[in-house]
């Protein structure tokens, strides 16, 4: 009797976890294993046949959008990124806002510090000097990209705000375009420079997903897309 009661209640649990959690979980599984699936391959040595047809297909495009690129490369750094994410802080622990910045301190602030752990775990060296154009060759690792990942961390949890501050909904709608079409460019303007692999980007966009999906569905589990806060 009891042994039932167990199992009914831990049903209960789980539906429950279900329905608060049904879409930032399975976004953020989602992401993680196809990370994981992609570090595994990179591991291996078996993303040369994705890699190498796009790097070679970027090198033929250069020299138009090169201002477009380095400015995207520029704003996507560490150091932009960073103070991005300070002056919010600032301004909403002024305002009181508390619970939103423990939660732009971890999505964000976790996405860049995640990035240096990974780049650390999987040690994977930056593309052949053949490669790179007009930037020097970094002397950091190369998997995931810090750029694409610490912005695609940062644009991510400051859109996730806007949805818990209820915003308007043209704002919202222009600010998910707005910073979605930034995070695209500057994972491609990583690669458009060949600092980077291609599957370093694709890394980067992956392991943010997850990190802010999950931070995202710990702190407001009832945030879906499409409702009010």
């Amino acid at each position: 009797m009891r042994a039932s009661r167990l199992v009914a209640a831990t049903a209960r649990l789980a539906a429950r976890a279900a329905r608060r959690l049904s879409w930032s979980l399975p976004l953020c599984l989602g992401a993680a294993v196809f990370f994981a699936r992609l570090a595994s391959e990179m591991r291996e040595g078996e993303l040369d046949a994705f890699d190498e047809p796009i790097q070679r297909w970027v090198a033929g495009v250069r020299g138009v959008p090169d201002s477009l690129m380095l400015a995207c490369t520029r704003a996507g750094g560490m150091l932009p990124m960073t103070l991005l994410t300070l002056g919010v802080l600032v301004v909403l622990v002024i305002y009181r806002k508390l619970r939103e910045a423990r939660f732009l301190a971890l999505a964000a602030g976790g996405s860049l510090l995640l990035n240096v752990l990974l780049k650390a775990w999987f040690q994977r060296a930056r593309p052949a000097e053949t490669w790179i154009y007009l930037l020097p060759t970094p002397a950091s690792l190369s998997f995931p990209s810090g750029h694409t990942m610490g912005s695609a961390g940062v644009i991510a949890s400051l859109l996730v705000l806007l949805w818990v501050r209820g915003a308007p909904h043209g704002a919202r709608i222009t600010a998910l375009v707005s910073g979605a079409a930034f995070v695209v460019g500057v994972g491609v303007s990583r690669v458009y420079f060949g600092v980077h692999y291609p599957s370093d980007v694709l890394g980067a966009w992956l392991a943010a997903t997850a990190w802010v999906s999950a931070v995202t569905g710990w702190m407001y589990p009832r945030l879906l897309p499409g409702t009010k806060p």
